[in-house]
């Protein structure tokens, strides 16, 4: 069962990457047996899943110096050793997560939330306008204060959950919980039969509690001395 959540969460995950390809005429998402590469110009999107050691060839050529992560899912080991060969170190572990929206997910009134433009997430979190102007079936919601926000990218049947941000000083009050609840709802009026998002461990929490299960994890890795251009999808 874990395998198959996976491969939905992948799926998804590769589909959202397309979209926001789609709104810059300079990014492209290229798929093949070896991995998949998604290039941009903000570095946060420069990302590849390396799927075979025969993929970190073309991941190289590609990205050359540039900013870059390559993720894989956990544990690989044959993965491992060949990025830590390549001058790669582990960055950031995510735990990739799978709601089931045939049933009616959990409301919850703690906030107001409302809908907004997906470049006013891109915005507040940090990332510039830019990144989310434009993204083919991306939807944002966010508390009616700007306090915290999230974007959906609908992939066919499946949406994609990520800029899940909240302003320090309002954390631990269950505004990102409201926030997500009301995107899901959205979503699975629009026709979404599932969700999927990666989470951080300090996450994991809010999202089992809104009924998501574990599919497996990601861990990801930079070059050298890289460090993460910015933690989000």
């Amino acid at each position: 069962m874990v395998d198959e959540l996976f491969a939905l969460h992948e799926a998804s995950l590769i589909a959202s990457w397309r979209l926001l390809a789609a709104a810059d005429p300079a990014a492209a998402v290229v798929d093949d047996v070896g991995a998949v590469t998604m290039t941009h110009p903000h570095p946060a999107l420069c990302n590849a899943l390396l799927r075979s050691p025969a993929g970190l060839g073309r991941i190289r050529r590609l990205y050359g110096g540039r900013h870059h992560a390559v993720w894989v899912r956990d544990p690989y080991p044959a993965l491992d050793a060949a990025l830590a060969a390549a001058g790669y170190r582990r960055d950031e572990r995510t735990v990739p997560m799978v709601l089931d929206l045939r049933q009616e997910p959990a409301a919850d009134s703690t906030a107001e939330v409302v809908q907004v433009d997906p470049a006013g997430v891109a915005e507040h979190s940090g990332v510039g306008r830019a990144m989310l102007a434009g993204v083919p079936h991306a939807y944002g919601h966010a508390t009616a204060g700007w306090e915290s926000w999230a974007v959906t990218v609908l992939t066919g049947a499946v949406a994609n959950v990520s800029f899940v941000g909240t302003r320090a000083e309002f954390r631990r009050r269950g505004l990102a919980r409201a926030v997500v609840a009301r995107a899901l709802r959205d979503a699975r009026g629009r026709g979404a039969t599932h969700a999927t998002l990666q989470s951080t461990a300090e996450a994991v929490g809010l999202y089992r509690g809104l009924g998501f299960r574990d599919a497996g994890a990601w861990q990801e890795w930079v070059a050298g001395g890289a460090v993460s251009a910015w933690g989000g999808p």
